[in-house]
């Protein structure tokens, strides 16, 4: 029989392995901030722009690891935080910029929701791990503009709005709005502050309405201006973010929500754990139609760090460490050096490069599995 492996292994591989790589090789020592992707040897590849919302997802991953116990990476975080401030944020308007230079010059100054909400995301956790300078003003001063400025008369918020905040009032996604939950959770377990479990109190009324169709149990990804299915995308499923929002909707609970989801929580996991995965040659589709059907069969590392976090916090330790093995042996098989960000359905790797985004989901569910 397969030895199954501790999540206190993955854990390790998390401290040893993600942490380093943050914090020596996706750290610009010249510029300051985060490259956005290292070779497969964990050479820098600087491709002349840094987003936003990768640098927040690097300042995570040093903050979240300084939290349990590794503080190596206070001094790279530092440097994160200040090149954050200094490249991105637009002090004549009200938020954050997508895209700058690698020297920190701004690039790209429209304002995308995606974005905000890591850098809402990183804030919490630099607040936490290192009671990092006027982070929860800036979470506060960030949150405000978004309701200025991007909230939506029939719920939620619009996707994107120009660099002078005019809002693109077209496709509409779930996935900020699930990020944006992530973030105001992680700000109210970080502060205490009663505030940002209203906010979440609010995403929470508005996947119930507008994101989850319970005659199928799955979550829509896309969205017109009225909350209507896409005509062209409305139909896809992506079942790694059904396991997101299973974790998401625990955590909820877990932090005194009021809304009971748990019921959703639950049909959403039944319909990813019965057509997420691929019963023919194993992992977990990218994308299914609202039958089940595979869409896009290709494979992603992300969903399964999503379904990690899903199992655990469902208390399913077994298919927690399923999961883990699938992952190591899959996806990490390069363990010394990183991980394979995509493969085809039959395994072949497609995108061998270490794009500096998905540190994130691989310390996070590390994290949540030790955790449990």
């Amino acid at each position: 029989m397969k030895r199954q492996m501790k999540p206190t292994t993955y854990l390790s591989f998390a401290l040893d392995t993600l942490l380093p790589l943050s914090r020596d090789r996706f750290a610009d020592p010249v510029h300051g901030g985060f490259f956005e992707q290292l070779a497969a040897d964990a050479a820098p590849l600087p491709l002349g722009h840094k987003r936003v919302m990768v640098q927040c997802r690097q300042l995570y991953v040093l903050s979240h690891a300084a939290v349990l116990g590794e503080r190596s990476g206070e001094a790279a975080a530092e440097r994160g935080y200040a090149f954050l401030r200094r490249a991105y944020r637009d002090t004549a308007q009200g938020g954050w910029f997508f895209r700058a230079a690698d020297d920190g010059t701004p690039t790209d100054r429209h304002k995308d929701l995606y974005a905000h909400a890591f850098v809402l995301f990183a804030l919490a956790w630099l607040h936490r791990a290192f009671a990092a300078p006027d982070a929860i003003p800036l979470a506060e001063e960030t949150m405000a503009v978004l309701h200025a400025r991007m909230a939506a008369a029939n719920g939620g918020f619009w996707d994107r709005a120009d660099a002078d905040w005019q809002p693109d009032r077209t496709l509409r996604r779930q996935n900020p709005h699930m990020h944006l939950l992530e973030a105001v959770l992680a700000l109210h377990a970080a502060t205490g502050d009663a505030r940002w479990r209203d906010e979440a109190a609010a995403l929470t009324v508005l996947f119930r309405e507008r994101f989850y169709h319970s005659g199928t149990a799955t979550l829509g990804e896309f969205f017109a201006a009225d909350w209507s299915p896409d005509p062209a995308r409305g139909h896809i499923i992506e079942p790694g973010h059904h396991f997101e929002w299973v974790w998401l909707l625990h955590r909820w609970q877990a932090q005194g929500g009021g809304l009971d989801l748990r019921a959703e929580a639950d049909a959403l996991f039944a319909h990813a754990t019965r057509h997420g995965f691929d019963r023919d040659h194993g992992g977990i589709h990218d994308r299914v139609g609202r039958d089940g059907a595979p869409l896009l069969a290709s494979r992603r590392i992300w969903p399964v760090t999503e379904a990690i976090k899903a199992h655990a916090v469902r208390g399913d330790a077994a298919g927690t460490a399923r999961l883990i093995d699938h992952l190591f042996s899959d996806f990490l098989r390069p363990a010394a050096t990183g991980w394979i960000e995509t493969m085809t359905r039959e395994g072949v790797p497609q995108q061998t490069t270490l794009p500096a985004s998905t540190p994130y989901h691989l310390f996070l569910a590390a994290a949540e599995a030790a955790d449990r």
